[in-house]
């Protein structure tokens, strides 16, 4: 893979050699977005704001008259700022927070929908790319399989951000919102391509790290078939040193006792992050097109990212090897691709869209489990996850004369997995003979249907009123399977449930500078299946947890939790566009929250209660701007309060905030485009600020956020050849960003430390 991957690299340099992105100011797209081309283009003064173009409501429309809350991100803002993942961008935007561990181990919370938790299977945070949905698709390294996938930012048009429950036209996963990351179409008129590097070091680390990417695009039949390929290499060195040898903690000092083994290292978490796209698009006729989109993408982390905060430094960690004998160390691997085929067919009345997806995610991870104590210390718990999806949505979206428009569709969705989850001894052979061993295999078949529709009416121009609803319905079965010749708790069970999820908006265009809207919109997950394993209940029923308390443990399908999203908005552009600003209130109630409060005495199994109530309330606040002197200004800022509104013992009080989720966020940024001679020219200034959080419900020891982060990024274009500086978290901040909810209490994630990098990139067209 790795010499197949380094080769295409090769052949795409030689193809052509390199684009820009389109012509965009920091937050906008021109054009339809299904035309748009490549990377950015060349830094130059701006007299006008871009039109911001968007798909979130499955039709092409203006994001300043959307009535909904949208963030977006231009493949040019991607490309200039050097944002490659999930972590680099979402905690900057205005009611987001994205917690990261490790290789596709996430959590992203929007408006306060979130819990934190790593034992959480089911995101509150919908995920595409493209028309292909990656929700869920995590790593089980930290818990069950909390995280999304999330490929690398390389050849991508654009990312929206949807703020709010999106029940009606997403679906599952989004009672917060959703993710949209829109990648560039093959472009069937134009010969471009692209070549990129960049090189960089982490601080006082000696840690280097360097990318390369190339893209190329060629009309094979000009104006009637184009083919795109996209191929991209990744290394980023890490920066937590493992201590073991020489500051163990007392767990570590046990494991060691009992014939474990432990070595010095640097360079913990490296990750090497290998992918390749290609997608064919065919137009015999203005009306007909087939798009075909093949991608794969493959992490490697070596060893876990996690620092332990008992140990007297910020970047360490204590942890034993793993493997037969103690003879590797921990990682975790993450292979993610997909096959998507989009039909699309233009009528004068409205267009008709099929997307027909398959998607295969197979992750693994092997974790020392010493930190977590008695019965585990020298043990590791080697785990695989294999998913495969198949989806399919036809829709479609009406171009009616007259005050209607339709919106329609169907969708259903299977998704097998199997996971294979082992707790094995890592020390020297033979292993203690009352140590605790396990291994579990589970199997999973879930299946989802849902037909959905938006009806429009527009009574008399300024106004028009939305209504919609999604009517799903979710199967659920776990086949016969034996792990270890021990049947397993759910094996052979199986249930459905049935519900439906509700929108209606009202928008009215005041002005040619001024937007309002009122939203009611609705989001839901899809369900858990819940069996008690053998042995862990006790004589009347309970199960007792590590909290200390018993509790009776409901089994079956648990009902999806739901929220209830009630917003308000205001959208203005300027006469002379110049200048763009949103601001937007909400009010959210969530009802049927499935809580882990606690893991069970027994086995140390999470358990699923509907047993929480909350509510979140928020300010978001997002302005772009041309200055005098044309400087480019971007702020945004956010207010979200959301606390438990309904407890359960052991939860913590009502009242208290949700874990997760940052009361306040702020992002400001600043630029100059100006020509040197002949040469297109900028420089940039990016701040970030994220507010204290907690990420468990009792609010006690170490909290995550209160920091802040500056980066800078410079650039030159001499020919069709851009050169860059660039430097992220130039303070250096060493904050968390994650402490660890579930096994450990001194686990945490930090921020990354400051990377020093310079990059070319060589555009042709």
């Amino acid at each position: 893979m790795r010499i197949t991957l380094t080769a295409a690299v090769a052949c795409l340099g030689l193809a052509a050699i390199p684009t820009s992105s389109g012509a965009q100011v920091a937050t906008g797209t021109l054009a339809d977005p299904a035309d748009q081309p490549a990377s950015a283009q060349p830094a130059q003064a701006e007299s006008q704001l871009s039109q911001v173009l968007v798909t979130a409501t499955r039709r092409t429309t203006d994001v300043q008259v959307t009535p909904e809350a949208i963030s977006v991100l231009s493949g040019m803002d991607l490309s200039q700022r050097h944002l490659v993942d999930m972590e680099d961008y979402l905690a900057e935007l205005p009611g987001v927070s994205f917690q990261g561990r490790g290789a596709d181990s996430n959590t992203i919370t929007i408006r306060g929908i979130g819990l934190g938790s790593q034992l959480d299977p089911n995101s509150p945070v919908s995920s595409y790319f493209g028309e292909v949905p990656l929700t869920g698709l995590g790593n089980p390294a930290n818990g069950n399989q909390a995280g999304n996938g999330d490929l690398r930012m390389v050849d991508i048009q654009r990312v929206e951000v949807l703020r709010g429950p999106q029940g009606t036209l997403y679906g599952s996963g989004s009672l917060g919102g959703t993710v949209r990351t829109i990648p560039n179409a093959p472009n069937l008129h134009t010969v471009e391509a692209t070549v990129a590097a960049n090189y960089s070091v982490t601080g006082s680390f000696d840690g280097e790290n360097n990318m390369v990417q190339a893209v190329a695009n060629a009309p094979l039949i000009p104006g009637k078939l184009a083919l795109r390929m996209v191929a991209y290499r990744f290394f980023d060195d890490g920066y937590i040193h493992n201590v073991a040898v020489t500051n163990p903690t007392p767990e570590v000092t046990t494991a060691v006792e009992a014939g474990a083994f432990v070595e010095n290292k640097d360079h913990v978490g490296s990750d090497l992050t290998d992918g390749v796209r290609v997608s064919a698009l065919w137009q015999p006729t203005d009306a007909f097109s087939v798009t075909l989109t093949y991608a794969n993408q493959r992490d490697h982390q070596d060893g876990m990212l996690a620092v332990q905060t008992s140990l007297p430094g910020p970047y360490l960690q204590s942890r034993t090897l793993v493997g037969d004998a103690g003879n590797s160390d921990e990682y975790i691997d993450a292979n993610l691709s997909f096959s998507n085929v989009v039909l699309k067919y233009e009528l004068p009345w409205g267009s008709f869209l099929n997307s027909t997806s398959w998607v295969e995610d197979v992750s693994g991870s092997d974790t020392e489990l010493s930190f977590y104590g008695a019965p585990f210390v020298g043990e590791s718990a080697p785990n695989k996850l294999d998913t495969h999806l198949f989806t399919d949505e036809v829709r479609f979206a009406s171009k009616f004369d007259g005050p209607l428009q339709l919106l329609t569709g169907l969708y259903y969705e299977q998704e097998n997995t199997f996971n294979n989850l082992m707790i094995l001894w890592s020390g020297y052979p033979p292993p203690p003979a009352d140590d605790y061993f396990e291994s579990i295999n589970s199997r999973d078949i879930e299946k989802q249907r849902a037909a959905f529709g938006e009806l429009s009416y527009t009574p008399f121009a300024p106004l028009t009123i939305t209504a919609g609803a999604r009517v799903f319905r979710f199967e659920s079965a776990t086949p016969l399977y034996e792990s270890l010749g021990v049947p397993q708790p759910q094996q052979g069970t199986g249930a459905s449930t049935s519900n439906w999820t509700g929108k209606l908006d009202v928008a009215y265009k005041i002005n040619q500078q001024l937007f309002a809207y009122a939203l009611w919109s609705q989001g839901f997950r899809k369900p858990i299946l819940q069996q008690l394993p053998p042995g862990i209940s006790n004589p009347d029923g309970t199960v007792s947890f590590v909290d200390g308390i018993n509790r009776v443990v409901p089994t079956g399908l648990l009902k999806p939790d739901n929220v209830d999203n009630y917003e308000m908005g205001l959208k203005f552009r300027s006469t002379d566009n110049r200048l763009q600003a949103s601001l937007t209130g909400f009010v959210i109630n969530w009802h049927g929250i499935p809580i882990v409060p606690s893991l069970t005495t027994i086995l140390g199994y999470g358990l699923y209660f509907n047993a929480g109530e909350a509510k979140s309330k928020g300010v978001e606040f997002e302005t772009a701007a041309i200055l005098p002197d044309d400087f480019i200004l971007q702020l945004s800022a956010s207010w979200v309060d959301s606390v438990l509104a309904k407890s359960a013992p052991g939860l913590g009080n009502e009242g208290v905030r949700l874990p997760g989720s940052a009361p306040y966020n702020a992002h400001g940024g600043l630029e100059k485009r100006f020509v040197i001679g002949s040469r297109d020219a900028f420089v940039r200034a990016d701040y970030t600020f994220v507010s204290k959080y907690y990420s468990q419900f009792q609010q006690t020891g170490a909290s995550s956020g209160d920091y802040s982060l500056i980066d800078l990024t410079s650039g030159i274009t001499v020919n069709n050849v851009e050169y860059g500086l660039f430097v992220k978290n130039l303070l250096n901040s060493d904050d968390f960003t994650w402490v660890d909810n579930i096994f450990a209490k001194d686990l945490a994630y930090r921020l990354h430390p400051r990377i020093v990098g310079v990059n070319f990139r060589v555009n042709i067209r």
